[in-house]
């Protein structure tokens, strides 16, 4: 339905558009920067190894933050079968690149991260739920990316994992210990029917 709005919209512009004021940040808004907080003040607060990269667990806490605690924990599950996904990919694929000795700049090496980066997000479509294809992809790409590991591709890959499961893990903590807006019942025309 909004898609076919959005579409008239464009197609008739004589028709003046209805501009929305300028509104305060919502709850899922404020939830999010505070857990972008929390998420920066573990990193900082917490003696994690030298592999911890708190970047990838930003990205998990903004992508992860839902509307409401039972959606959060839906995409939550699914993001950590993805990300696993993409943590064994990248695991895979860095093993290969030190085996054959490619570059992070190497024509065949790009190939192969497109290639791989296709398979993460087909088998999270196809076997797990749409909702964590990004951020498998995204932990993959950190991981067969990322900067060599002097303890090796396995520590490598497990950080990347563990760095997502914290973001997603504060992520839920903040958005089942806020509350949430209730939205209310609107009748056809978009007026609330209280």
């Amino acid at each position: 339905m909004i898609a076919i709005s959005k579409l008239n919209e464009i197609l008739s512009p004589d028709e003046p558009k209805k501009k929305e004021p300028l509104r305060l940040p919502g709850l899922r808004i404020l939830k999010t920067s505070l857990a972008v907080f929390l998420c920066l003040l573990f990193y900082s607060l917490v003696p994690l190894p030298y592999t911890a990269k708190v970047m990838t667990a930003l990205i998990a806490v903004i992508i992860s933050l839902r509307s409401t605690i039972k959606e959060s924990f839906s995409v939550s599950f699914t993001r950590i079968q993805s990300t696993f996904v993409g943590a064994v990919f990248g695991l895979l694929v860095l093993v290969v690149k030190e085996r054959i000795g490619l570059g992070d700049d190497t024509v065949p090496y790009m190939l192969v991260l497109a290639v791989f980066v296709m398979l993460v997000i087909w088998i999270s479509v196809s076997f797990l739920k749409e909702t964590g294809a990004g951020l498998g992809a995204i932990v993959f790409l950190a991981i067969a990316l990322g900067a060599a590991d002097p303890d090796g591709p396995v520590h490598l890959a497990a950080a990347r994992f563990f760095d997502t499961l914290i973001g997603l893990i504060i992520a839920l903590i903040v958005n089942r210990l806020l509350p949430f807006q209730v939205e209310e019942a609107l009748d056809e025309q978009g007026e609330s029917k209280k």
